[in-house]
């Protein structure tokens, strides 16, 4: 059965250096961020208007996004067109990157920051995973929903015949379809020692280790 309307989010590019920018509010200009989204083939690139105070939370609301006016690039063949439109469905995100907010300042708590390393298709992310104090952060990923954000992130991937690698701010990765997770960073160039074809461990979850 298809999603209700109320389960789609239209993510429309928005920004840029036009008069439409130059006439928005700093409040409207805050609820827009860029992201980056990765699914087993494709990089897709574009700006959206948030619906929640946290990237994660839009994402964890819906199931299908309807992308409009985006860059889209082959990661087989390094390839980059320019698409009208694309419609994702939840479980094709395998990792999103965002420089959207971090959420509303005065609903914070006190977290700690654990290193982890997460292997989803054919990205390797690491990043800093926040839990309560207290709370084992792996058991803690078994229990939120999907869409989980990591701070201070790296992510490794191909396109092409390129080893890719970049320092993002945030990178938001789909538990729901991560190969595994485990404590800890992974050395840099692991990428490059896994089989881009086989599933690392067998079945989707979370891991004490590869």
């Amino acid at each position: 059965m298809s999603p209700s309307l109320r389960q789609r989010l239209r993510l429309v590019l928005g920004g840029g250096s036009g008069e439409d920018e130059r006439a928005r509010t700093p409040a409207d200009r805050s609820s827009w961020a860029q992201l980056v989204a990765f699914t087993e083939d494709r990089r897709i690139s574009a700006h959206v208007r948030l619906d929640s105070d946290r990237l994660s939370d839009t994402l964890n609301a819906h199931l299908e996004y309807e992308l409009c006016d985006v860059l889209v690039e082959d990661l087989s063949s390094g390839a980059c067109v320019h698409e009208d439109g694309v419609l994702l469905a939840r479980d094709e995100l395998l990792a999103v990157l965002t420089d959207g907010p971090r959420g509303d300042p005065g609903r914070r708590v006190r977290t700690l920051a654990h290193e982890v390393t997460v292997k989803t298709g054919p990205y390797l992310v690491r990043g800093n995973l926040h839990t309560a104090p207290g709370i084992d952060p792996l058991a803690s990923a078994r229990r939120r929903r999907p869409m989980i954000p990591l701070s201070d992130a790296w992510i490794e991937f191909r396109s092409g015949d390129a080893l890719m690698g970049s320092v993002v701010g945030t990178v938001v990765v789909n538990r729901a379809t991560a190969d595994w997770i485990q404590l800890g960073f992974a050395p840099s160039g692991t990428i490059a020692m896994l089989d881009p074809v086989r599933v690392a461990v067998s079945g989707h979850g979370v891991s004490g280790g590869p």
